[in-house]
């Protein structure tokens, strides 16, 4: 379970922000990835052309699977899962580049500098159901994505094929669809989907200080999440958008408890991520601590020449 959301400061800082929730015990970390190439499972090396940083962990054979990212350009990308709905093809396509659905988010970053790239060149890409380079499961993901300019997008891989929403509110979690989503907060707010009359019921319920609870389910956290975002005046510096967002995601975070490690299928936020597009800056707080890591791209890629590593 993940819950992201953007942000746009009155200062015109552009911050994706999300929680990792994860049924397993990993090890995730601040990574950098600055290789000349990354390697998929299906069409072999590809160039990097904009390194990014962001939060990964490893895999078999010391892959480093990353979760969520900014690149050198400002753009940022994350996935989240969407367990039901994902539908990928069975097998590669002739004529087009087939990417497994954890090579999605590397060929995002590494080879794009806005979202008017990305969305141009998704029609040359096929999302096929088989294994990454490591690990023995296929993954069902969908993807938020954001860049300098302020705008967003959502990407879903749905049995429609890739579907692409341009105009979302900037809220997602999992499963459902953001369609079916949009269509219960608007429904819970009882009212319709138009922008402005959510955004006035949203600020009823926080001037109210009376707010649904968000629960483990993605409904309820993407309802909780949406009202927080609609509903509060915008932030006007990074510093402050960042407070905002730390805070409201703690709100819909999943807490750690001991007690997971004995069943084999738990479930917490591992770590909470801000994305600066604007400065290529990513910010990464883990479930256990109040300490905020900062990592600027600029300068973690001034130190480490042609190298992908973990940063702490």
């Amino acid at each position: 379970m993940c819950t992201s959301l953007t942000l746009q400061t009155l200062n015109h800082h552009v911050l994706l922000a999300r929680t990792m929730d994860f049924p397993v015990r990993a090890a995730w970390k601040p990574a950098l990835i600055n290789q000349d190439y990354y390697e998929t499972a299906l069409s072999g090396k590809r160039t990097i052309r904009y390194p990014y940083i962001g939060g990964g962990r490893t895999e078999e054979n010391d892959q480093i699977l990353v979760a969520d990212g900014v690149n050198t350009k400002g753009l940022s990308c994350a996935e989240l899962m969407f367990p039901l709905k994902a539908h990928y093809l069975d097998k590669p396509v002739a004529d087009k580049l087939n990417l497994t659905p954890q090579d999605f988010l590397p060929w995002v970053l590494g080879e794009h500098a806005s979202l008017q790239e990305v969305k141009a060149d998704l029609a040359h890409i096929a999302i096929i159901g088989q294994n990454w380079l490591a690990g023995n499961e296929i993954f069902a993901f969908h993807w938020i994505l954001a860049d300098q300019a302020g705008q967003t997008l959502l990407i879903e891989p749905t049995i429609k094929g890739l579907e692409v929403i341009s105009d979302s509110i900037g809220v997602l979690t999992n499963s459902p669809t953001y369609p079916e989503h949009m269509a219960r907060f608007a429904k819970s707010l009882h009212t319709n989907e138009d922008l402005t009359e959510l955004s006035q019921k949203s600020q009823q319920i926080v001037m109210s200080q009376k707010f649904p609870r968000a629960t483990n389910t993605p409904t309820t956290r993407f309802l909780v999440t949406a009202i927080n975002k609609l509903g509060a005046q915008p932030s006007r510096t990074q510093f402050e958008a960042r407070n905002r967002l730390f805070n409201d995601l703690a709100t819909v975070a999943i807490p750690y408890k001991p007690s997971m490690h004995q069943h084999p299928n738990f479930n917490y936020t591992h770590y909470i991520s801000i994305l600066d597009s604007t400065d290529q800056t990513y910010y990464f707080r883990y479930h256990d601590s109040k300490q905020v890591f900062s990592y600027s791209l600029s300068n973690e890629l001034a130190q480490h020449t042609n190298q992908n590593l973990f940063l702490i």
